[in-house]
């Protein structure tokens, strides 16, 4: 099922799922690709997507949803994703799969040690990065948990509400 832009702002975790965490930045897109796009940078055919940011201390987590048109375009684009990690300073951490097929990475995110997972769960491309304190690939592989649940919830027509709590 592809998701509208009204449902990508929902699976996005809001401050109920990341209970403890405060909420700093949210950009969703809309149908219209007005919130990202612009005359001068042309979004035709791009994929829905949005994005959100929530720290606790000195840790920030980032969550970040595009929403594709068919599988073998969200497998492309996983596949891109992938790649542009495997051109940075990253390193592949194992990790068990989250949604239809995913892959852990461990580098450098701004000042600190980071986890960067790349996920994507039917037609969704998704990603969660942790970085600040010590890199913790279980704490980001809880984030991802709990957002392929919001994407599964979405998925199936329901109003996503899992939350950290439940991953």
């Amino acid at each position: 099922m592809l998701l509208d832009d009204k449902l990508v702002g929902q699976v996005l975790p809001d401050a109920k799922a990341m209970a403890g965490w405060e909420e700093e930045k949210r950009k969703v897109d809309t149908i219209d690709h007005a919130t990202t796009c612009t005359a001068s940078v042309p979004c035709t055919g791009k994929p829905l997507s949005g994005s959100v940011r929530f720290s606790s201390g000195d840790v920030v987590a980032r969550f970040i949803v595009e929403t594709l048109p068919n599988r073998d375009a969200a497998k492309g684009k996983l596949k891109e994703s992938y790649a542009s990690y495997g051109a940075g300073p990253f390193r592949k951490v194992d990790s068990p799969v989250l949604g239809s097929e995913s892959q852990a990475f461990q580098g450098q995110l701004g000042e600190s040690e980071g986890i960067g997972i790349v996920l994507r769960s039917g037609t969704v491309v998704a990603s969660v990065t942790t970085e600040g304190g010590p890199a913790d690939v279980a704490a980001a592989r809880r984030f991802g948990v709990m957002l392929v649940k919001r994407i599964e919830q979405a998925q199936a027509g329901k109003t996503p509400d899992a939350g950290l709590g439940l991953a």
